[in-house]
């Protein structure tokens, strides 16, 4: 039986200027280590990837951008190294994450206000419950009443750092109790009941995410900006002025995320209870919500050759695929003009698999940012551990049949020239 090799071809054997460096892995420690404990992410940047991209290619005081920044590892490594951050997502949950990995806390007053808390949260009432489609097909009664004067009691905290940081266990309390299966990104409802007991879940989160805390100490160095905003990298880069920025380092989406990492379905329910009643929505809004016709207008011959394989067995996947590039190439031509000449861009991708047919998306953004000056360096190839995502799929939704998702990942190493 031939078992799947642990390490890519040799490096002879590569297209694209791929390199496998082993020294991108990081095994056996897990992208969810420290800091990044608090609150669970969809394909999370591994951290030490990040660390050391902003530790070999910038300097102290640097002005770095994620258009894509998800919860917030970028953010939290520039402010770790001094570098200043700017950095955007779609996705409020992700934010939330963002800002709360990024502004410590002193332990005694979290503490302080989690007894505060255990005082108000018996009597709360159980005022807020939102106001969504089959809110009881994923929550237990007593989960929703137990939710709902969590709710009140947190709304009593009146600095808003801390709030933020009790909203963010909050809103993980939201997953770990629904009966939504907290070990899936997709929703999914659970085979068994979980413990509906909502505030010793609560204590339980908050508790693990103080103990991140303790790994958190920032450097003496000068006071760094950071900006995380909740905005669409598709509208928000084109109000930015050219050649602001000393690097770029995103890992943009591998996909549309209604068919591989569902964020919008991942954030749903907590949403939900944090007041985003529109969160059903927010898979349409990621890049290729929307399905569009194909056209010959994007700068990159493979894409162009994968895509006609799809479609040759389905058109309409073919669209939908097209249609995340579009998208992509968009963000890239807004995205691309805002580094300074000479500086450098890291862009990390996955090649997804559709209908048998693999994307090679490391190539397309490497077209892609070439078309707009830039000099693609290298690909470094980096094998997936410790991130949370699956191994098969059904590329036609026909029961039985499965195809291989992504193993490795595509660390995109450019410069711009122009």
């Amino acid at each position: 039986m031939n078992q799947p090799s642990l390490f890519y071809p040799s490096e002879e054997t590569l297209p694209y200027k791929r390199i496998r460096d082993i020294s991108w892995d990081f095994r056996g420690i897990p992208a969810s280590e420290g800091i990044y404990r608090i609150h669970p992410y969809p394909a999370m940047f591994h951290f030490l990837v990040v660390r050391r991209i902003l530790k070999e290619y910038s300097r102290k005081g640097a002005w770095v951008l994620d258009p894509f920044m998800g919860s917030g590892v970028a953010a939290t490594e520039a402010l770790l190294l001094g570098r200043n951050f700017v950095g955007y997502d779609l996705n409020p949950l992700a934010v939330e994450i963002a800002r709360v990995r990024t502004t410590p806390l002193e332990v005694a007053q979290v503490e302080k206000t989690l007894a505060f808390l255990a005082e108000v949260y018996p009597e709360a009432s159980e005022g807020y419950i939102p106001s969504v489609p089959n809110l009881t097909y994923w929550f237990a009664p007593e989960t929703i009443r137990g939710l709902a004067r969590l709710h009140t009691a947190i709304q009593q905290i009146p600095d808003r750092a801390m709030a933020r940081f009790f909203w963010v266990a909050f809103s993980e309390t939201v997953r770990e109790t629904s009966l939504a299966d907290a070990k899936e990104f997709k929703l999914i409802r659970r085979k068994s009941r979980p413990s509906s007991e909502v505030w010793s879940m609560f204590v339980r989160i908050v508790k693990k995410n103080v103990e991140a805390f303790h790994t958190f100490t920032i450097p003496s160095h000068p006071k760094v900006h950071l900006s995380l905003e909740c905005a669409n990298a598709l509208h928000v880069l084109k109000t930015l002025p050219e050649e602001s920025f000393d690097m770029i380092v995103t890992s943009p989406p591998y996909g549309d995320s209604r068919t591989t990492v569902a964020y919008g379905q991942f954030s749903r329910l907590s949403l939900w209870w944090l007041g985003y009643p529109e969160a059903g929505n927010l898979d349409s809004r990621l890049l290729g919500g929307h399905r569009r016709p194909l056209h010959p207008d994007l700068p990159s011959p493979v894409l162009y050759e994968a895509l006609q394989k799809i479609a040759d067995k389905n058109r309409k996947r073919a669209e939908e695929v097209f249609s995340f590039y579009s998208d992509l190439w968009e963000v890239i031509q807004d995205m691309a003009p805002l580094l300074k000449k000479g500086a450098f861009a890291f862009v990390l991708v996955g090649n997804r698999r559709v209908k048998g047919v693999e994307l090679p998306t490391d190539k397309i953004v490497a077209d892609f940012f070439e078309a707009m000056g830039y000099v693609h360096e290298a690909t470094y190839v980096r094998r997936i551990s410790n991130k949370r995502m699956p191994a098969q799929n059904s590329p036609s939704n026909v029961v039985g049949q499965r195809d291989t998702t992504m193993r490795y990942e595509y660390l995109v190493h450019l410069r711009r020239v122009s």
